[in-house]
């Protein structure tokens, strides 16, 4: 079975603070390691060059398409969801792409 990249971006309510933003860039961090098959989380705040972008996205690299799955319900991901995120969350996007699928162009 190959990897699988989880690939979000997130837009926040306007009265978003940058502490807010900064908890939950911090909070995401944190997981790999904690949450078994959780290899690796790339976050990238914007850098607000354009308006109308959305204010973070981020790439978390998984062992396994199960090692993904699990990663929805373990508590430490639901924490930082529950308590960062969804206070300040405006909208979401996510594409899962499995690491055997993925095109580079040079």
């Amino acid at each position: 079975m190959s990897g699988l990249q989880h690939v979000g971006m997130l837009t926040f309510v306007d009265d978003a603070t940058e502490e807010q933003v900064g908890a939950i860039v911090e909070g995401l961090s944190a997981l790999p390691g904690v949450i078994p098959g959780l290899v690796g989380f790339t976050l990238m705040p914007d850098a607000g060059l354009q308006d109308g972008g959305r204010r973070l996205a981020f790439v978390a690299d998984f062992e396994s398409e199960d090692a993904w799955r699990a990663y929805g319900d373990h508590p430490a991901h639901q924490a930082v969801v529950v308590d960062l995120i969804r206070p300040i969350l405006a909208t979401k996007n996510f594409v899962q792409s499995r690491t055997a699928d993925r095109v580079i162009a040079p």
